[in-house]
């Protein structure tokens, strides 16, 4: 939802199924920002060719923009999941569908949210309408 936000306030779309490694999320340089996060976070053998790429396609400040903000993000989840923060009810309510077309609910941070009996919510197109 904060995606669909940020966006709207620069006038521009982005494709949530880039945030699970699927496409390029629609934004500049997607592709390598999302291999570079992935294999950031994931420690994989492919971070040293990912980091290269990253840094000859954005530069030195656009880089150390992007790495920062993989850190952060992996110490939040990280903090979250192991003290438990569930989603809110509001959100968990209108977000069951997108979640499940994204496979969201696979992550093991899931487990702090009781989605027994969930309903859907919006759809995914309503995030991000045509």
């Amino acid at each position: 939802m904060l995606l669909r936000a940020s966006g709207e306030a620069i006038g521009e779309d982005a494709e949530l199924d880039g945030a699970v490694g699927v496409g390029d999320g629609a934004v500049p340089h997607g592709g390598v920002l999302i291999a570079y996060a992935e294999a950031a976070t994931r420690g994989s053998e492919k971070l040293k060719h990912a980091r290269a790429a990253l840094l000859a396609a954005v530069g030195e400040a656009a880089f150390v923009r992007a790495a920062a903000t993989v850190g952060i993000f992996n110490g939040l989840v990280r903090v979250a999941d192991s003290i438990g923060i569930p989603l809110d009810e509001a959100t968990r309510r209108t977000t069951g569908a997108f979640r499940e077309t994204l496979g969201l609910n696979a992550f093991g941070g899931s487990r702090n949210t009781d989605l027994e009996g969930e309903e859907g919510g919006e759809e995914i197109d309503d995030f991000f309408p045509s």
